[in-house]
C-alpha cells in the first residue's frame, strides 16, 4: 500500500494544500516541492520543512593537522561549502514512482511544473489524498 502521495503544481504554490491539511488535522512537516531552476537548469527542492541541506562545514571539525583540533581555536578557519546534490531520478525515487513514470515527472519539472509530495501514515494516507483532491490548483494526484 503506497503511503507517498504525489501531485504536479503550476507554480509549486502549496498554501492552499497546506490549509486543507492543516483543517485535516495533518503536520505539515512532510510536505515536498520540487522544482527545477530555470535559470540554471538545475534542480532544486526542498522545501517546506525537509529537503537539501546546504550551508559551509569547517573543515576542523572533520580533520585537524595543527592545533587543538578544537572547533573556534585552531590557528586557522577553512571553510568549506556542503549540499546534498542528488540527481532527479534519485529525488523522484525517494517519492517511491514507478520507474516506468519518472520520465513523466522529470518532463513536467523540465516545462515549469513543481512536484508536490507527502509522506504520509498508513492511519492518516486517506486524509491526505482528500486534502491533495480539495486543492484545484494541483493535478496527477497519484499515490505510491
Amino acid at each position: 500500500m503506497g503511503l507517498v502521495v504525489t501531485a504536479l503544481s503550476q507554480n509549486g504554490d502549496v498554501s492552499a494544500l497546506r490549509a486543507a491539511l492543516a483543517a485535516a488535522g495533518l503536520p505539515l512537516d512532510p510536505i515536498q516541492v520540487i522544482a527545477e531552476d530555470a535559470a540554471a537548469g538545475s534542480l532544486s527542492g526542498g522545501l517546506l520543512a525537509s529537503g537539501l541541506a546546504s550551508g559551509s562545514a569547517d573543515a576542523e571539525l572533520m580533520i585537524s593537522d595543527s592545533g587543538t583540533g578544537v572547533p573556534g581555536i585552531a590557528t586557522h578557519e577553512r571553510r568549506r561549502p556542503f549540499f546534498r546534490n542528488e540527481s532527479l531520478p534519485d529525488r523522484l525515487g525517494d517519492l517511491e514512482i514507478p520507474e516506468s513514470e519518472l520520465d513523466n515527472y522529470a518532463e513536467a519539472l523540465h516545462r515549469g511544473k513543481s512536484v508536490i509530495a507527502y509522506f504520509a501514515k498508513l492511519e492518516t494516507i486517506d486524509r491526505v489524498v482528500e486534502a491533495f483532491r480539495s486543492d484545484a490548483s494541483l493535478s496527477n494526484i497519484r499515490r505510491f
